[in-house]
């Protein structure tokens, strides 16, 4: 089944900002980094709270949450079709970016399926996290991230990564697996997670 929605103007006519879903731009003025979660909330549950804490004071960070008590994935718009203004504005003005997503994972493994085509990005981060424990899988072309319509590519050099986290490997940055709203919204998480977003930002700046 496809997205209900194919542009973010769509999506706004319908939908409701601050009751169906929200928009959250952290700006940092002196970096070229960009952290992004097109399908934070209760769409892809983690992925929000992860860009967030990986950009933290680092990077400049963008969040689209679904905040709806349900039928969130409604507001899923797909990477190479997400046009949101706020969204292309920050991965615009940015050199690298780093967009974080959530899939089911076909193997019920807690996994990464990195993508996209800063080659260069993409071995540091896979380092980086493979060094902390991590595993690492390739990623079905639907999720590669190489696409240049794709969000994560829409830079100043034109290329992106793209993380998308297994289901299995969300539930276990918080306590008990739960990746309720209230859990999510609580402030918990697990080391696990602190030692995911430690691995993304001792890459940001690097040469």
């Amino acid at each position: 089944m496809g997205d209900r929605y194919d542009t973010y103007a769509e999506l706004a006519a319908v939908d409701e900002e601050g009751v169906d879903y929200a928009r959250t731009v952290l700006n940092v003025p002196t970096t070229s980094w960009a952290a992004i979660a097109i399908h934070g909330g209760g769409i892809e549950e983690g992925s929000g709270e992860l860009a967030l804490a990986a950009g933290d004071g680092l990077m400049d960070t963008y969040v689209f949450a679904g905040i709806k008590s349900h039928h969130n994935s409604d507001l899923h718009i797909t990477s190479i079709d997400f046009d949101e203004p706020q969204c292309l504005a920050v991965v615009g003005g940015a050199d690298r970016t780093i967009s974080f997503h959530g899939y089911t994972g076909p193997t019920g493994e807690a996994e990464t399926a990195l993508g996209g085509v800063d080659s260069d990005l993409e071995r540091k981060i896979s380092t980086a996290l493979t060094n902390s424990g991590f595993r690492l899988t390739s990623g079905s072309m639907e999720i590669a991230g190489t696409d240049p319509r794709n969000i994560c590519n829409k830079n100043r050099r034109g290329v992106g990564v793209q993380l998308e986290l297994s289901h299995a490997l969300l539930k276990s940055f918080f306590p008990k697996g739960d990746l309720s709203r209230a859990m999510r919204e609580s402030g918990q998480r697990t080391q696990r997670f602190y030692d995911y977003v430690e691995a993304i930002r001792s890459v940001v700046g690097t040469p």
